[in-house]
């Protein structure tokens, strides 16, 4: 058996970059800024809450422009600090911070 192994050894293809766990800094944080950017979900409902305020306040009060823009704005920030703290959690490390403070950790 030893000289089937030696004469039938199968070679595997070396790992693609996007499967292999290990990223450089710079990968790291533009894998980071893509996840975070990518986030939408709470923007879009916030718009969306903001539109069925207005109509339900326009036969009323002309309210404007300013539920739909306060609905996105505030669902802008739930999508970053959802993002941050959980959907790409994974790609930051101890260094990182949402506020660019550098956290210290107790010994």
């Amino acid at each position: 058996t030893a000289g089937y192994l030696t004469t039938h050894t199968m070679t595997l293809p070396p790992p693609s970059p996007s499967s292999s766990p290990l990223l450089t800094e710079k990968e790291r944080r533009d894998k980071l800024t893509e996840c975070l950017l990518s986030q939408y979900k709470f923007c879009a409902g916030g718009v969306v809450a903001g539109g069925a305020f207005s109509m339900a306040r326009a036969s009323s009060v002309r309210v404007g422009p300013w539920p739909l823009l306060a609905g996105g704005f505030i669902g802008t920030m739930g999508d970053f600090i959802y993002g941050y703290f959980v959907e790409c959690a994974h790609l930051r490390d101890d260094n990182d911070s949402i506020i660019g403070v550098k956290e210290k950790k107790e010994r």
